[in-house]
């Protein structure tokens, strides 16, 4: 008997698509989706937060980013980023939203590590986490991708501040750590963004379907079920979602 699909589906997938039709293509294979808010999928469009409560899924929510963000050293900046984030964050709220995602710092070039950066870092994810108590959405933190890009793509190399986990598996896999995160997180690992590449040094994030790439499916999930962790196919493409959800069922995983 195939057992009940508990992985969910990112609206990145339909991205050229509006949110209903977007939500419904997911709903053909699972009752969770990820809503990627930004574009036509943005939550601060009030069509959008009807459209997606009156869908009846079960959703987290990923919050806007860019080159700057909650790390910018420029204060102006970084309380500029964090005020779109409650905006989106008190949209997830009011659509139910389990689990908000956030992203720390990332650049396309590398660069040594900035005490600097991960002051303001620090400071942002104690504002997120009062937040966090105030509107009743877990918020989670991502892993970025490439050693020296950002101040987070190994276990441990940020202090979170109570914050939860959500391990992009695609991201450890290019910054060469994806073992060392399943084995020891180093912060409450709540979830999961799952796709495939070919490894260290695939720099170009491709989010590839499951078994396109190096990526261990059957271990990761293992890992995510054994904590209790939700997972999410991040996709680019429907053609992916399917390649994806097909190599699951092959492995005895769905």
């Amino acid at each position: 008997m195939r057992r009940p699909i508990d992985i969910g589906i990112s609206t990145s997938a339909y991205a050229e698509l509006m949110l209903p039709a977007a939500l419904e293509r997911i709903a053909d294979h699972t009752s969770f989706a990820e809503i990627r808010s930004f574009g036509l999928h943005t939550l601060l469009s009030q069509r959008n937060r009807a459209e997606a409560q009156q869908a009846g899924l079960t959703y987290s929510v990923h919050g806007p980013f860019g080159y700057t963000g909650i790390w910018d050293l420029d204060e102006a900046e970084r309380l500029k980023a964090l005020d779109e984030h409650r905006r989106h964050l008190e949209a997830s709220a009011e659509i139910g939203a389990r689990l908000y995602v956030v992203h720390p710092d990332w650049g396309p070039e590398v660069k040594p590590r900035d005490p600097a950066v991960v002051a303001q870092l620090d400071r942002s994810f104690k504002t997120l986490l009062a937040w966090q108590d105030e509107l009743g959405v877990e918020i989670v933190v991502e892993n970025m991708p490439g050693t020296g890009m950002s101040h987070f793509t190994h276990p441990g190399d940020l202090d979170l501040r109570g914050l939860g986990l959500v391990l992009d598996v695609g991201h450890a896999s290019i910054s060469g750590c994806l073992d060392e995160w399943l084995d020891d997180p180093r912060a409450p690992l709540r979830h999961l963004h799952v796709h495939d590449n070919h490894g260290e040094g695939d720099a170009d994030d491709p989010h590839l379907g499951l078994g396109a790439g190096v990526v261990d499916a059957e271990a990761v999930v293992t890992a995510a079920r054994a904590a209790g962790a939700s997972m999410v196919l991040e996709h680019d493409s429907a053609d992916s979602v399917r390649t994806s959800l097909a190599r699951l069922r092959e492995l005895g995983l769905l």
